[in-house]
């Protein structure tokens, strides 16, 4: 009877409890998939677009109320730097012992003690730090109503009328850098062009579903009367160490020693552009560099190249130091010493970046790159150097925005090379006995190109070049200011930049409506601040700076422990080496062999490209 009554008491509690379950079980709500496709943004025009809504479940297709299409321009900034009056402490020598290996790769025999400096870089006694977003503005439009049947997805027009208002571009490439902890003097900006899906469900529920990004297109009006042609620079040394650690400070003080500034050579650079220094996307820009030695020295003209860079600095974040008594972070977060200069390029559906997917052979999958130019040896007897460098149509165009300026900028970068005496004496590590030098280099044409030809990196019937001029060499840098406009057909309407007072902002409206709105709203900016205890989890988060202890992090399991094949993989390449020789019999650089080879008929051939 007892097992009875237990029996059936554990059946009515699992009963209960199953009924339990059924009561809190709620199903999984209903979800929205949505995509935007459309035109990019520009002054004094309509973009037309469409938006496309998914349900991914079937019972949900009954499930939505409305669907409304937002856009909006939300623009980012963060900053850390050193308050006034802050003082970081020095790195101090320590008595520790010497590792092994240490003095070789450090140049000193000296331990050094890290921890008081780098505590200091997270101290929030000493640093500011700061992140905002800006959304300039917001603009939606309704496109979807009446509770509709979602059991196939529905596409469905809108169109953006914009004023004559310039906006910033989106660069594809300005993402956030790594922060590598410590960081130390800091700026960061960004921007986006968001569309949102706000979709209603039929139980009252709300939620904005991301729906794809775009850009803008600003218009620039110029006058072309105003272009230049011709410009003579100084090439400088623009040395920007991050790392202020005593062994990069005993490096520039062995270079300074062995090469004094003071005895080192004098160059300049007279540049001529054909066209001038106002450029339109799409273009060839055309010019000649002239490289003139103006003080003769102990540093000897080698190379060069020209290149088309952007720079950006992050002017919001510099007032906002300078005002807070930083008066280094300027040229900290500047040309040279700022990360986010060089590879940036506008968000475009023009850039070769996504030629792939326009491309109808399926075998191309390449992204071809035109817009840097090449390294030309020059020399007292040619220092000429004739260039044309293509405008992709994704360059950046000169533009402030709230947080950001960006600058386009003609960048020479000349290679000079110094004697190897001087490089022994700056990196006596660097040169053991069994490293060939200077002295092993001919100046025999003839034989130049036999050492070429038995080195694997060598172009076939190209001289030999010396194995020590990577590591003494030094790379002077000048820059010409240029401009780059988008081009084509500008508007007759005066065009009003987006942080003039009393500025328009875009409206978006359902349909495929093509004419401009009777009016426009004004633009009116919303700030929202990061809570701090956010935005100092990003920036001051501890770390070391020691750049011994970062490195053996790294290598010093692969330095310490045997390897029998360390080696493998050092020297030149016998294969590539039998090639050239091939080529350059085939090219008539070298005489054609006669010999026979017993097998040769076996032996596989090269496909040797024209």
């Amino acid at each position: 009877m007892k097992t009875l009554l237990a029996s059936l008491l554990l059946a009515a509690l699992f009963a209960a409890s199953s009924a339990s379950d059924v009561e809190t079980t709620h199903p999984e709500p209903c979800a929205v998939r949505a995509w935007v496709r459309a035109e990019d943004l520009s002054p004094d025009h309509i973009s037309r677009g469409e938006l496309r809504i998914k349900v991914p479940r079937a019972e949900c297709a009954n499930q939505i109320a409305s669907v409304a299409l937002r856009l909006q321009l939300d623009e980012f900034g963060e900053f850390k730097y050193l308050k006034g009056g802050a003082i970081i402490p020095e790195v101090q020598p320590s008595n520790q012992s010497t590792p092994s290996g240490y003095a070789d790769w450090m140049g000193s025999d000296v331990v050094y003690d890290y921890q008081a400096h780098d505590d200091s870089l997270s101290d929030p006694a000493l640093w500011a730090v700061k992140a905002e977003e800006r959304r300039a503005w917001t603009t939606e439009a309704t496109l979807i109503e009446n509770n509709p049947d979602l059991s196939q997805p529905i596409v469905t027009a809108f169109t953006v009328a914009v004023p004559c208002v310039n906006y910033p571009p989106v660069l594809q490439s300005n993402h956030r850098h790594i922060l590598r902890a410590p960081v130390l003097k800091h700026s960061f900006s960004d921007l986006s062009y968001r569309y949102f899906a706000v979709v209603t469900f039929i139980d009252g529920r709300i939620e904005d579903v991301p729906a794809g990004r775009t850009t803008f297109i600003p218009s620039l009006q110029l006058n072309p009367q105003q272009t230049l042609r011709t410009w003579n620079v100084t090439f400088e040394d623009f040395d920007c160490r991050r790392d202020t650690s005593p062994a990069m400070k005993k490096r520039d003080e062995d270079l300074e020693k062995c090469l004094p500034e003071v005895d080192r050579s004098s160059f300049v650079a007279e540049i001529t552009l054909e066209e001038g220094n106002i450029l339109q996307r799409g273009q060839s820009l055309k010019g000649r560099v002239t490289v003139r030695r103006t003080k003769d020295g102990s540093t000897a003209m080698s190379d060069i190249s020209v290149s088309l860079v952007t720079s950006f600095r992050d002017h919001w974040a510099q007032a906002q130091a300078a005002a807070g008594g930083d008066v280094e972070f300027y040229n900290s977060t500047s040309w040279p010493c700022s990360p986010l200069l060089y590879g940036s390029r506008e968000l475009c559906a023009e850039s070769e970046r996504f030629a792939y997917v326009f491309d109808e052979n399926d075998e191309e999958r390449m992204i071809r790159s035109r817009h840097l130019s090449f390294m030309k040896p020059v020399s007292l007897a040619d220092p000429y150097y004739d260039f044309e460098i293509e405008v992709p149509p994704e360059t950046p165009v000169d533009f402030t925005s709230y947080y950001t300026t960006g600058e386009s900028l003609l960048q020479l970068r000349l290679t000079v090379l110094y004697s190897i005496d001087i490089a022994k004496c700056v990196q006596p590590n660097d040169f053991k006995s069994n490293i060939p030098g200077d002295e092993e280099m001919t100046t025999d044409e003839t034989a130049a190109t036999e050492e070429g030809m038995w080195n694997m990196y060598t172009r076939v019937g190209k001289s030999a070049i010396s194995d020590t001029e990577w590591s003494r060499s030094m790379t002077l840098q000048a820059m010409v200011p240029i401009t780059v406009v988008r081009g084509g057909a500008v508007p007759t309407l005066p065009i009003m930049h987006y942080l003039t007072p009393g500025a328009l902002a875009p409206v978006l409206r359902s349909g495929a409506q093509l004419k401009m709105p009777a009016s426009f709203p004004p633009v009116q900016p919303i700030f929202t601040v990061e809570a701090l205890a956010n935005t100092s989890a990003r920036l001051m988060q501890p770390g070391s700076t020691d750049p011994y202890q970062r490195r053996m992090n790294i290598t010093r399991l692969q330095r310490d422990y045997p390897d029998p094949a360390r080696n493998y993989q050092n020297g030149n390449y016998a294969g590539v080496l039998w090639k050239k020789k091939v080529v350059a019999e085939e090219r008539g650089i070298l005489p054609m062999r006669t010999e026979v080879v017993d097998g040769g008929d076996r032996q596989q051939s090269f496909h040797i490209a024209p």
